[in-house]
């Protein structure tokens, strides 16, 4: 484990005492709903619309109706701000948002909620941002990135923009983001079922906190093309090497203190509810962050969590999308304990068709029942000290045994 520093923190929300696990309690002193529960995903990306989200027959499959809490809604930004003509002038659309929100509601179900640029297998990364964007925000905002991507059936390459979070126009954007998310959610009678909000502004493409590296990446033999047409080797290693970072401004205290910022956007836009941060696997040779300094492996997301904890104390909820049977991210509990944050987990995706089981693909974690693989996925994130987790539509509908299974043992209570 990396070693603990204090950091300076910008526009901290103030909170004297550490709330106890149960019964948190926001600076305001307004009572903070615990994020707990079996929550279900929609697919997150900018390819799938409002109206096939989920798979087919969730909503009326049994292991949704008896066992799952709530929604983990993901919205791509494009999807609530098409196009932007002049920059701080932003027009929000909300309608992709409410189609998922009420589709919860509906159900008596929570949602939590995350905005990202949305992952891309094709060429509609060319939609991930809001038209306009780069052009209104400028030069360095929010750079192409081509990233290999490993999981799944078979390798990829995809074309990503990354939004800097040290440059301030881009911070300024998420403030507005989190403000009129709130403001809307407020207005629209729906803000009582949420329960937490992950904190966006740093990622590849979704919600995981990681820049590009260059890892994992091809091989000189890889004849890979990338989404934007490059090839994959060697543009995924040189669009993330040191010359390139350090030309766009990256430091390690950059990327703190701005994702800091961007962080106290959300709490004080959501002064009463769980701030989410998902980690990615660091590895040994630390594949999450860009490492300029010669940084042990995880040292920028650890600064990370101890600042984010700083901002909203007592309500900051630490997971990774990596859950599998005897399988979780270990960084997720030692870094959650540092400040008594909450722990929630995500189960794996392999395919885009659900999660995978003991180290398997797709199609690994049957057949379904309450000895099954998919129930033994449950159990590893609970006795990890997981109060909620995460997990995709087309297991719901898989696997309505195991999730009564999990119910039956008392796994991930909604309190």
């Amino acid at each position: 484990m990396v070693a603990r520093q204090h950091l300076a923190l910008i526009g901290a929300v103030a909170c004297t005492t550490m709330c106890s696990s149960g019964d948190h309690m926001a600076a305001s002193g307004a009572k903070v709903p615990t994020p707990s529960g079996i929550y279900v995903l929609n697919d997150p990306s900018n390819e799938q619309p409002a109206s096939t989200a989920y798979a087919a027959g969730l909503d009326t499959s049994g292991g949704y109706v008896r066992d799952v809490t709530g929604h983990a809604i993901f919205v791509p930004i494009a999807k609530i701000l098409p196009s932007i003509t002049t920059w701080g002038q932003f027009n929000w659309s909300w309608g992709y948002l409410d189609t998922l929100v009420q589709a919860a509601l509906a159900h008596q179900k929570k949602f939590s909620i995350e905005l990202e640029t949305g992952y891309q297998t094709g060429s509609t990364y060319l939609q991930s941002l809001p038209a306009g964007f780069a052009a209104t925000c400028g030069a360095g905002c929010a750079p192409l990135f081509d990233v290999y991507t490993t999981g799944g059936a078979v390798n990829r390459c995809i074309s990503a923009y990354v939004l800097l979070p040290w440059v301030a126009k881009v911070q300024q954007f998420w403030g507005a983001a989190a403000t009129a998310l709130a403001a809307h959610l407020q207005a629209d009678g729906a803000y009582g079922s949420l329960t937490l909000v992950h904190v966006p502004g740093l990622s590849v493409y979704d919600e995981e906190i990681r820049l590009p590296t260059g890892y994992p990446r091809p091989t000189s033999t890889d004849t890979l093309t990338c989404a934007d047409s490059r090839p994959a080797y060697p543009t995924v290693i040189t669009d993330a090497d040191t010359t390139r970072w350090r030309s766009l401004g990256y430091s390690d205290t950059a990327v703190v203190t701005g994702f800091t910022a961007v962080a106290t956007s959300f709490a004080r836009a959501f002064p009463d509810r769980f701030l989410g941060l998902s980690l990615f696997n660091p590895a040994a040779i630390g594949i999450d962050f860009p490492n300029l300094t010669a940084d042990a492996a995880g040292y920028v997301a650890s600064q990370i969590v101890q600042s984010v904890s700083h901002v909203a104390p007592g309500r900051v909820q630490v997971q990774a999308d990596f859950l599998d049977t005897q399988a979780i991210l270990p960084e997720v509990l030692s870094l959650a304990s540092q400040d008594a944050d909450s722990v929630g987990w995500q189960s794996n995706k392999h395919g885009g068709t659900g999660a995978g089981c003991d180290g398997g693909g797709a199609g690994t974690c049957g057949p379904d029942g309450p000895a099954s693989p998919f129930f033994r996925l449950l159990q590893e994130g609970a006795q990890n000290r997981g109060e909620y987790v995460e997990i995709w539509s087309a297991d719901v509908v898989r696997f309505p045994l195991s999730l009564d299974a999990a119910k039956a043992a008392g796994l991930y209570p909604a309190r």
